[in-house]
């Protein structure tokens, strides 16, 4: 049983109208499978009273790590000054006294269910002692009450109040405790608790000394240790259910053909590589299968880092439908995840925990204070890497972690474009691409939907056409005698920039774009479930400041007024919370379109999306083959997808250049043209949307080059 399951668990438990013993304590400890405890006293009769669930919990295999502070007396105080060299000594002779003190009253079977604990490596106990500032043991004890109840599958149950470990505290005394659980916890207590309590095991707490006393305790109660372990009374707290199977997923979709073939595939090669598969034909789940299938081998600890938050949230749903009801978020302010991700990784080397899944943005996991946590040499850990590319950028490729003994990486896309360097560092970490699934195969296969696609050719103004041919000529010029193999100079790129810009945000796209939806309209299409793509520059409009409005500004504006829709900006400007509400409002149909720079390029589930206007895209494969697949993605009533693509025909430059300015140009529109091209080809309507091209294709010398 888990400890989420212990649904009348109360945020409060008081003497007189609880029985904190039978009601929580009990309860609790039969379903944990490590208990951290920090007390003011502790002796065994409070252990007595809970015997049974500590019963259980040696019966399941758990553990329990106890920081408490002796009862001293004067005299154990002056031996612990004078004792500069063995305090421990000291400590242990206080303990033995208390020991003898309650042997008569307590049974032999509990003290044999401790000295099991302690003899099998259950059982840590550590001694906190009072210090003044010159580090000398002074009068007063350590008097922090607090514990932590943590189970396999990462849920805790956290506590603190009076009652310490201790027949009075727990019956004779009247006592209160409050509750924390973690799966009900918007203020992040029991997070805090735990970091707490790992301070103080640390040693590192202001003010307490804390001593390593287990060896010392497994003496002392070595001699109450029967043959046999104490069974488990099931009569009294249910027991938990059996560690037998260490697969923790329970997804209900099985695996298509090519997934398992992928999984297969991966296994083979060690369990590292990439699944180069196309957007939208379920990465996701082949990962999560291999993650489970991979579990059931041993412990594993699996890191799943994503570039963007959004993507990071829609895996932490994808966890929880396939049954992992609290995976860590590490994202976000470090204080909402630091210390319960501290807490969970110390429970698997402690054999507690046997599975932790771990989801995390890039910028999170390879910072310092995510890493620093990481124990790959004592846990094995498995990194899956989400739209995997980006981690090849030179700023975190070199902080990928060697340690790691299993790495699978995901994207349509892996190598990166124009960057040698960073695609070579990505196969050398992760391995060879390991299984291929291209979008053609997923599209015949049924397991992407078919779309039609809309070339819509955009003129520039005369204005924008004179700056396109000045560009062009300082292009040339700049391109003279440049070898293929050297870096592009710096002002060679900032033209290039400036060229696609240019086309990206030409004055004609946004009418051409409002001209095609009423088209669409007196036809009887409606417009929802749609996305617009647009340029980060700027178009010629002005604000009230007359200053330059973006593109995407512009497009939000008119669409909503002179196209009468319901869009909203979606970019990184906006937050974490107000993106998911925005993606939200989109699948419910509250929105008609969402309009985008970038931001809605990778990973994004949005398999109702039927509609997509690109009013600007950049020549890298990567960006094109993203946002194809994101409308592909199959959906109940979806038959087909519609892609409307605004591209600029350049002005015709042929009796206004030179021959080489031409022939640059000619090499330039045809790398511009291949994305095109390939939209084209897989689309219900190839020969058609081909042939809106052919004057393109023609004035350029370009037929038959694709």
């Amino acid at each position: 049983m888990e400890l989420s399951n212990l649904h009348f668990l109360r945020p409060s438990y008081r003497t007189g109208r609880d029985d904190i013993v039978a009601d929580f304590y009990v309860p609790c400890l039969s379903c944990c499978s490590l208990y951290r405890r920090a007390v003011g006293y502790f002796t065994s009769s409070g252990l007595a009273l809970a015997a049974r669930g500590i019963v259980a919990l040696l019966d399941n295999g758990g553990k329990m790590q106890l920081v408490a502070s002796p009862a001293l007396e004067a005299a154990d105080v002056e031996a612990l000054i004078d004792a500069e060299e063995n305090r421990e000594e000291v400590l242990r002779r206080v303990a033995e006294r208390s020991l003898r003190d309650i042997e008569s009253f307590i049974s032999k079977e509990t003290l044999s269910a401790l000295a099991w604990l302690v003899a099998n490596g259950t059982l840590e106990v550590r001694l906190a002692l009072r210090k003044s500032g010159n580090g000398r043991p002074e009068v007063g004890i350590y008097h922090e009450k607090l514990g932590i109840f943590s189970d396999a599958e990462g849920n805790h149950v956290a506590f603190s109040g009076s009652a310490n470990e201790t027949s009075g505290g727990l019956v004779n005394n009247f006592e209160s405790i409050d509750v924390f659980c973690s799966w009900n916890d918007p203020q992040d207590r029991v997070a805090m608790k735990i970091a707490d309590f790992d301070e103080l095991w640390a040693n590192t707490a202001a003010g307490v000394e804390v001593f390593e006393f287990t060896n010392f305790s497994r003496e002392l109660l070595q001699r109450y240790q029967l043959p046999k372990p104490p069974p488990a009374n099931n009569n009294v707290a249910p027991a938990p259910e059996p560690r037998q199977a260490r697969n923790k997923l329970k997804i209900l979709k099985p695996p298509r053909d090519y997934q398992t073939e992928a999984i297969a595939n991966w296994f083979e090669a060690g369990c590292r590589g990439i699944l180069a598969m196309a957007t939208g034909s379920g990465k996701t789940l082949t990962a999560l299968h291999a993650v489970n299938k991979l579990a059931e081998r041993g412990p594993l600890v699996v890191i799943i880092a994503c570039p963007y938050t959004n993507l990071a949230e829609q895996w932490v749903r994808e966890l929880q439908e396939a049954g992992v009801s609290n995976p860590i978020k590490a994202y976000g302010s470090k204080s909402k995840w630091h210390a319960q991700l501290q807490a969970n990784l110390s429970a698997m080397q402690l054999g507690g925990l046997d599975f932790l899944p771990i989801v995390v943005v890039n910028r999170t996991f390879l910072g310092s204070d995510f890493q620093s946590l990481l124990c790959p040499e004592k846990v094995p850990h498995l990194l899956v890497a989400d739209e995997m590319h980006n981690l090849g950028a030179e700023n975190l490729r070199t902080r990928l972690n060697p340690a790691f003994p299993y790495r699978l990486g995901l994207s349509a896309t892996p190598e990166r474009h124009m960057d040698y360097e960073g695609t070579k560092a990505l196969f050398d970490y992760f391995g060879d691409v390991v299984y291929t699934y291209v979008l053609q195969r997923a599209i015949k296969e049924g397991n992407l939907c078919q779309y039609y696609y809309h070339p819509i050719l955009v003129q520039l103004t005369d204005d924008e056409a004179i700056k396109y041919q000045n560009i062009s000529s300082d292009i040339a010029r700049l391109m003279a005698g440049q070898s293929s193999d050297e870096p592009l100079p710096v002002a060679l790129q900032m033209k290039l920039l400036e060229r696609a810009r240019l086309l990206a945000s030409a004055e004609g796209k946004i009418p051409a774009l409002l001209a095609t939806i009423a088209d669409l309209r007196a036809n009887g299409s409606q417009i929802s479930s749609a996305l617009v793509y647009c340029g980060d520059g700027r178009v010629d409009e002005t604000d009230e400041d007359q200053r330059l409005v973006r593109q995407i500004d512009a497009a939000v504006r008119q669409l909503g007024i002179d196209a009468d829709l319901r869009v909203r900006r979606f970019t990184h400007n906006e937050s974490s919370r107000s993106r998911e509400q925005l993606l939200g409002d989109l699948r419910t149909r509250r929105l008609d379109a969402l309009v985008a720079i970038r931001c809605l390029d990778e990973g994004i589930d949005l398999p109702d999306i039927r509609m997509g206007f690109i009013l600007a895209s950049s020549t890298n494969p990567r960006q094109f083959v993203q946002r194809r697949g994101r409308l592909l993605r199959k959906a109940n009533g979806k038959e087909y997808a519609e892609i409307w693509d605004f591209i600029v025909s350049p002005p015709d430059l042929t009796d206004l250049t030179d021959d080489q300015t031409f022939n640059l140009e000619r090499r330039l529109v045809k790398k511009e043209l291949l994305r095109v091209i390939e939209f084209c080809r897989t689309a219900r309507n190839a020969a058609a949307a081909e042939n809106v091209l052919l004057d393109l294709k023609r004035r350029y010398n370009l037929l038959g080059s694709f």
